[in-house]
């Protein structure tokens, strides 16, 4: 992976925040840390929205089931966050994918999951 630029560094820490406080008590909020989609995938989205465990995740990274929300934040990989991650994580059982396009300063909103994608798309 190559360097993150500031817009990306500065919307990832902005919107975890945000998360972290909004969602205090209610889901742990991770930065770049692996999940668990497969045997042999574990991405390291963004930012990820799971279930509270009382170990934080001390002996496996969180799975489809235990994952409220994905975000990618996207200011080079937009094209790759939407049309290879997003059938991806869609296939793996993620039921909200978000990408914060920091260029266009838009919201990418994925939902309704099917085998292949995401019935529901829209740009916030």
């Amino acid at each position: 992976m190559s360097a993150k630029n500031p817009p990306h560094a500065a919307t990832t820490l902005c919107a975890s925040d945000y998360l972290k406080l909004l969602l205090a008590e209610v889901a742990l909020v991770r930065v770049q840390d692996p999940i668990q989609l497969s045997q042999y995938s574990e991405p390291e989205p963004d930012i990820a929205v799971v279930r509270i465990d009382a170990r934080k995740y001390i002996d496996h990274h969180p799975a489809p089931n235990e994952i409220f929300l994905l975000i990618e934040v996207a200011d080079t990989t937009l094209d790759t966050d939407r049309k290879q991650k997003a059938p991806l994580y869609a296939s793996a059982g993620i039921a909200d994918y978000w990408i914060l396009d920091v260029n266009q300063r838009q919201v990418f909103v994925f939902r309704e999951r099917v085998l292949e994608g995401y019935n529901q798309q829209f740009i916030l």
